[in-house]
């Protein structure tokens, strides 16, 4: 007896040894932050978590936005997977989709769901319902100007800074400067392809260009509404000859230089370049926001932003317990604020910083409201969109193609594609 009282205190101090010793819980945390104050901000969240969770301790992996997608999906098909990710929300809901994120509904708080409107968690959310990724971050897209050259062509901006297509066109026409040689010194426009202002067009005159079917099939449908809005994006090229053939690609630096330097009247970009245009410039451009408001209704682009966790990971629990933490109110402010977007939170964007005249939050606040995802909520949606839709939109840009004849191609091509894809 007194052997077997022996055996089993040794039995529960080897139990005992192996658990001290299997240490605490380690996430990997992967993120494309990469702004200075984001990287400072996400930091000291991550360090104030690990020092308040002995038991549970994060470690940072830092990837660019470029090359996050393929990290993660190597990870995935390796099974070695960071346990959280940030990434933009509808990739939440395609890797979610594909099985590698895990839905977080038995987790979510009534308090948080209410906390962030509807039309961000349907970003990350299927058809059934189930949510793989709790959205923090959103913007609105802009169009920066330079008050002086506006001066210089006697433009009058609208006080609430709101215009039209055609005061967009005209405002471009009588800003775009040229030499004696007719060589452009000044554009009136630069809107990439990339950061989607033709997107916005298109919903703000209810056009469409996805469509879903009753039986759940996507379909390319380029309607009338659409095709007027894609006109009136790639004719400031073609026809106006306001904006050059830069949108179709485009260096970052290169296009604040330009702005800074009066190559560009006007750019199209998310307002967080607001940071940007303010270091670079050190006060020496006066400068102002712009939001093109459409025939039928005003969208701009949110681009938001989302955390979710690895399907796979061991520790999903204690995963949701830090993301909790991350996306809090005040901490998904902080990390916004350093960032210069907004956060999703109504109980974070309450807070007075995103609403002060300093920096022109208050101007980039006020356009919230018309703020939504643009990317459609397909599966497959990026992968069609430049694999399928957007070099027809480069042909017409490039001249190289009409762009009825594009639109017609994009439509065969684009549900070639979507059939591949399992869409059709």
């Amino acid at each position: 007896m007194k052997q077997l009282t022996v055996v089993g205190a040794l039995l529960i101090l080897i139990i005992c040894g192996l658990v001290a010793s299997a240490g605490p819980v380690q996430l990997k945390f992967v993120t494309p932050a990469w702004q200075p104050g984001t990287v400072k901000a996400v930091k000291a969240i991550v360090a104030d978590w690990n020092k308040a969770h002995p038991d549970i301790q994060v470690k940072i992996i830092w990837q660019a936005w470029e090359n996050l997608d393929d990290y993660l999906l190597t990870s995935f098909q390796g099974g070695q997977a960071p346990d959280i990710f940030h990434e933009d929300s509808v990739m939440c809901y395609e890797y979610g989709h594909m099985g590698y994120a895990a839905s977080l509904n038995d987790y979510l708080s009534k308090e948080t769901l209410n906390d962030i409107p509807q039309k961000y968690w349907d970003g990350v959310s299927d058809s059934d319902g189930s949510i793989y990724g709790i959205p923090f971050l959103q913007e609105t897209q802009v169009i920066f100007y330079n008050k002086a050259l506006f001066a210089e062509a006697g433009i009058n901006v609208p006080e609430d800074g709101m215009i039209t297509w055609e005061q967009l066109r005209d405002f471009a026409q009588k800003l775009t400067k040229r030499d004696a040689n007719g060589n452009v010194t000044t554009w009136g426009l630069l809107a990439p392809l990339e950061q989607r202002l033709w997107w916005c067009l298109i919903r703000g005159n209810d056009g469409h260009v996805l469509k879903q079917h009753e039986d759940g099939t996507w379909h390319v449908e380029i309607d009338d509404n659409a095709k007027e809005a894609i006109q009136f994006y790639t004719d400031l090229v073609t026809v106006d000859e306001v904006m050059p053939q830069d949108v179709v690609s485009y260096d970052f630096m290169s296009l604040l230089q330009g702005f800074l330097n009066k190559k560009y009247a006007m750019i199209s970009f998310g307002c967080w370049v607001r940071d940007w245009i303010k270091r670079l410039g050190r006060g020496k451009i006066d400068w102002g926001m712009l939001v093109v408001k459409g025939p039928k209704r005003t969208v701009t682009a949110a681009d938001p932003q989302a955390v979710a966790i690895y399907a796979d990971s061991p520790h999903k629990a204690e995963a949701f317990q830090f993301i909790r933490y991350f996306t809090n109110t005040e901490n998904s402010a902080r990390i916004a604020h350093a960032d210069w977007l907004f956060p999703v939170r109504e109980s974070a964007l309450q807070l007075p910083e995103f609403q002060t005249e300093e920096d022109q939050w208050n101007v980039a606040y006020q356009w919230l409201p018309y703020a939504q995802d643009v990317k459609g909520h397909m599966f497959g949606f990026l992968s069609w969109e430049w694999q399928s839709f957007v070099p027809q939109l480069e042909l017409v840009i490039l001249g190289k193609k009409d762009l009825d004849t594009a639109l017609k191609d994009a439509t065969i091509q684009g549900n070639r594609f979507l059939k591949r894809m399992g869409l059709q």
